[in-house]
């Protein structure tokens, strides 16, 4: 069972960064929901609901800004936070993915204290929106 406000997708090819999240996320509280790559990230969010999405940039069959692209449209309002293995000294990756929608772009490997700090942001973030009446 989904516990409301606390539904996270993991997006990402990797089964250990699944497994990561999963064991990290569900010791907090957290209903975990993973999907091996874009394609089944999309076909997942086209079927539930989720109060946020971690969604990797380099998978097979659908890249992460494709995915990022078609569930913005979807559903905009669900935060994505992109995690990729690498930056450029331009930032030209985050600011390509803030404009795609991301709330926020994170790096691997990334610590469990970040991972929980972008939570409590993004997730944070939306209650205060809902508050104020603009979600």
């Amino acid at each position: 069972m989904n516990v409301s406000g606390k539904n996270i997708l993991v997006i990402d090819d990797e089964k250990g960064i699944q497994e990561l999240f999963r064991f990290l996320l569900e010791t907090e509280g957290y209903h975990v929901t993973v999907a091996n790559d874009g394609r089944d990230g999309v076909e997942i969010v086209k079927k539930e609901d989720f109060s946020l999405i971690f969604l990797d940039v380099h998978m097979p069959r659908m890249k992460g800004p494709e995915a990022l692209r078609i569930i913005k449209q979807m559903k905009p309002d669900i935060p994505i936070v992109i995690f990729s293995s690498s930056s450029d000294a331009n930032h030209a990756f985050e600011r390509r993915a803030k404009e795609l929608g991301a709330f926020e772009c994170i790096y691997k490997p990334s610590t469990i204290e970040e991972i929980l700090e972008v939570i409590e942001r993004v997730l944070g973030k939306s209650k205060e929106v809902k508050q104020k009446g603009n979600f």
